[in-house]
């Protein structure tokens, strides 16, 4: 989609799509895409882009003081968020970091800079995007065209959704066989008021690399005789360490013991509602 999106080649003649995430394979973290960059171009100045909406959460990325060493931030506007002018309205962190700032532009720590860009946000968000088309909604005025006639023609977001008609409950519902299969520490949350690729989360904790393998199983088979619905992917399984089972609306999140710990994905959602499961 990328791909079609950037087809104008005259347009993006400037813009290289690269893949290094996709091909490294399982969970890949921005630290280590990062790195291969400054290997392979040392002298050049590096600078990551990210949206205001991620700046608060940046400090449970993988790394992150890391990839203040090697690269420079920019931070730009997103619907809902502002900008912060005044250092005390910044991220802890961020204040921690930063020598010297004076908008739109600081210097940190680390020798590198934190520039603020001002842009002129569509109010839009991928999720949108994504719940339109499983609804067989149109999505033309949304995205590029060319984006539109992959998404239609591939079949990417399929209205298998219809099968489940209210997601609260399919989430209780898988909650409720991830529990009766043993996992730990189920949480569900509604992320319908945050900008996240889904509408709602679920995540559980297995006791082992097989025990997680077998609770993602299960909560597959079931949903399968229970609404005939599939998910459109399922990640991580052949290590059992962190598996995703992607339904598009619900993303399901099974982790094993301490990895769950380590990565502090919840921290993410600390906006969201809780879902009572039972």
């Amino acid at each position: 989609m990328v791909k079609c999106a950037l087809s104008d080649r005259e347009r993006f003649s400037n813009v290289k799509i690269m893949s290094d995430e996709i091909d490294r394979g399982g969970v890949s973290y921005t630290v280590e895409t990062i790195r291969a960059l400054k290997a392979e171009r040392r002298e050049a100045e590096l600078y990551l882009c990210m949206g205001a909406d991620q700046l608060n959460g940046f400090a449970h990325w993988r790394e992150y003081k890391k990839i203040l060493t090697l690269a420079n931030l920019v931070v730009t506007t997103r619907p809902g968020y502002d900008l912060a002018r005044a250092k005390a309205n910044m991220p802890a962190w961020l204040q921690a970091e930063l020598v010297s700032f004076r908008f739109p532009r600081g210097r940190l720590k680390s020798k590198k800079t934190i520039q603020y860009v001002n842009l002129q946000d569509i109010d839009v968000s991928a999720s949108e995007i994504r719940r339109r088309a499983r609804r067989g909604e149109s999505i033309e005025h949304l995205t590029p065209a060319a984006v539109v006639q992959y998404i239609v023609g591939q079949k990417i977001y399929t209205p298998q959704d219809r099968k489940v008609e209210d997601y609260r409950e399919f989430t209780k519902f898988c909650a409720k066989v991830a529990i009766d299969h043993g996992a730990l520490q189920v949480h569900g949350y509604d992320l319908r008021e945050l900008t996240q690729p889904a509408e709602f989360a679920l995540v559980a904790t297995g006791t082992s690399a097989r025990h997680t393998r077998s609770l993602s199983e299960s909560i597959v088979k079931e949903a399968r005789e229970q609404f005939d619905i599939y998910p459109q992917s399922t990640e991580g399984a052949q290590e059992g360490r962190w598996i995703i089972v992607d339904y598009g609306t619900l993303m399901i999140h099974i982790f094993f013991d301490y990895v769950r710990s380590e990565y502090r994905i919840e921290d993410l959602w600390a906006g969201a509602k809780r879902i009572e499961l039972v």
